[in-house]
């Protein structure tokens, strides 16, 4: 089994024990791709004495770790497709250990190695994304070759989190394998700052989309609300069709943004707009009773109440989107 998978290991300024392990691994008749991603010139002749136990890809210039993972799978991919899996190593792993792994492999998982990462993160990571993980941030990244196209449409910014994040998107199962200890690291970690980003970036997304829709919205009501005064006496009927209209056209923006950036077309077409469908008819109705009943009561005019209204349901709407609109259930 051994054979059949390839270790792909992003490199930047070593130290010369990493000789010795990728020996080791030769020995057990693994596969191995290392990428120099830019090593300074006095780590260069670690690389030589690794020319005949693995192919090497330099570069001379670094341009980060996620993209040197990128570059090694797309070789990957050109040269090692036979192969049944990839095991990307950012840390040395016990090589004694490593034929543990193989039964993930054969049953096609995508599994994560780690030690206990920062609990604020992974707490954060739960609350947006409603899946907990130890650690976040993953150096050693193991899956079966199905997916490697899948993995090469990752961006490559914090690539580890992007993959988790992408996996739980997708409702793909990950195995989580939690080690006692830090082990020799290959390359640079990823920054904290960065980590952070990453992981807002789909709440962000959605509430830019959110942030966008509403404005039409708001704005189309407030127009709507002015003008059928005109024609209409019933304020209930008056706000209910200026809700309507306005949610329907900020819907339609709504809708395509959040499939095609913040949920990335997890699902058929058909049956996402079905369900998104729904959830803005509650969501209208919703938003159109407390307009109503908070003005009717004098609390606040129609005016307020509607961008109220509309922010308090805003959690509504991220969570159910999030678990039932796109997902592949």
């Amino acid at each position: 089994m051994n054979s059949e998978i390839v270790i792909l290991m992003p490199v930047y300024n070593p130290r010369e024990e990493i000789i010795n392990y990728i020996k080791e691994l030769k020995k057990e008749r693994y596969s191995i791709v290392v990428v120099n991603d830019g090593s300074d010139e006095k780590y260069h002749s670690i690389f030589e004495s690794l020319v005949d136990d693995c192919t090497i890809i330099n570069y001379p210039v670094s341009k980060g770790k996620g993209n040197a993972i990128k570059k090694g799978l797309n070789f990957i991919k050109e040269n090692n497709q036979d192969r049944k899996g990839i095991l990307i190593l950012e840390e040395d792993y016990p090589i004694d250990k490593m034929t543990q792994l193989n039964e993930l492999f054969k049953q096609e998982k995508i599994f994560f190695i780690h030690t206990k990462g920062k609990r604020i993160f992974s707490k954060i990571f739960s609350m947006i994304y409603h899946q907990e993980f130890k650690n976040v941030d993953s150096r050693i990244i193991g899956f079966s070759m199905k997916y490697l196209d899948q993995m090469l449409k990752v961006d490559e910014n914090c690539y580890e989190v992007q993959v988790l994040i992408d996996c739980v998107q997708k409702e793909i199962t990950v195995k989580e394998i939690v080690v006692d200890q830090n082990k020799e690291c290959f390359h640079l970690k990823n920054n904290n700052r960065n980590i952070l980003y990453v992981i807002f970036l789909h709440l962000f997304r959605f509430i830019s989309s959110s942030v966008i829709s509403s404005v039409i919205d708001v704005l189309l009501a407030w127009l709507l609300l002015d003008v059928l005064k005109i024609w209409m006496t019933s304020d209930f009927w008056r706000i209910a069709i200026a809700s309507l209209v306005a949610r329907v056209i900020s819907t339609v923006e709504n809708y395509i943004y959040n499939k095609k950036i913040v949920f990335k077309e997890r699902t058929e077409t058909k049956q996402t707009a079905i369900r998104f469908l729904i959830l803005t008819v509650v969501i209208t109705i919703l938003s159109t009773l407390f307009v109503y009943v908070f003005s009717t009561l004098g609390i606040m005019s129609e005016k307020l109440a509607k961008p109220v209204g509309d922010l308090l349901l805003f959690l509504l709407s991220y969570n159910v989107q999030m678990k039932w609109v796109f997902s592949k259930e």
